[in-house]
């Protein structure tokens, strides 16, 4: 068996395995292995999203639940943070890396959850954002974790962060990234947490973060800020 860590990548909500292809290209001139899938984010709660992503992960590794495993790290954006902790019950996870997660829910999804269009478009994953359930951010086995947040609570590339303000659901006092606030992102779990200038719609490609995941992946901290 390959022991090299296998780096999980997992997308946000209504996004796909390209928004994560970017930061892959990155790690694997790391050295590092990685596997990327667009799981069916907008169709399915998070828990039975773990679920498939667990079945697809051991088939295209070749593994079993109950055989042995490579480690297996965790890089996610956004809903796939949730979606990791929710694996983690599944499958331990040796580290992982969790980029602006909606961990403690999401004021702008609260705000616009009696909206149609919202029920349509986000489907019931969205509607967990928006009001979480009790084991929302219940993790299993991971032995570190890390959480960046990004802070750019305006930015002409992020549509979202130009409504959620004019709306004053993400004020410019609060630190955000447009999409989520900064307080939302933290789990009640032991966690390393940072906090970089970037918007959420890209934060898996800003050139920092990129290189505080590599760190974190390699040494289980991100270091000095």
């Amino acid at each position: 068996m390959d022991h090299r860590p296998v780096v999980v990548l997992l997308h946000g909500l209504a996004r796909s395995q390209l928004s994560m292809r970017g930061l892959a290209n990155f790690l694997e001139a790391q050295g590092f292995a990685t596997w990327t899938w667009t799981w069916p984010s907008r169709s399915v709660p998070v828990a039975e999203a773990a679920r498939q992503v667990q079945a697809k992960l051991l088939a295209d590794l070749g593994l079993q639940a109950d055989g042995p495993l490579p480690p297996i790290c965790a890089v996610t954006h956004s809903l796939g943070g949730i979606v990791a902790l929710q694996l983690s019950q599944r499958v331990p996870l040796h580290r992982a890396v969790l980029l602006a997660p909606p961990v403690r829910g999401s004021r702008v999804a609260k705000a616009f959850v009696d909206w149609k269009l919202f029920h349509w478009f986000y489907g019931p994953a969205g509607m967990q954002v928006a009001q979480p359930p009790p084991d929302w951010h219940a993790p299993g086995e991971i032995g570190a974790l890390g959480v960046i947040a990004g802070t750019q609570g305006l930015h002409w590339s992020n549509p979202v962060s130009w409504a959620t303000r004019a709306l004053g659901v993400l004020p410019a006092g609060l630190r955000s990234d447009g999409t989520v606030a900064a307080d939302e992102t933290r789990p009640p779990q032991a966690h390393d947490y940072a906090e970089v200038q970037a918007t959420h719609t890209w934060i898996m490609d800003d050139p920092q973060v990129r290189k505080m995941v590599v760190s974190f992946l390699q040494s289980g901290g991100f270091g000095p800020p």
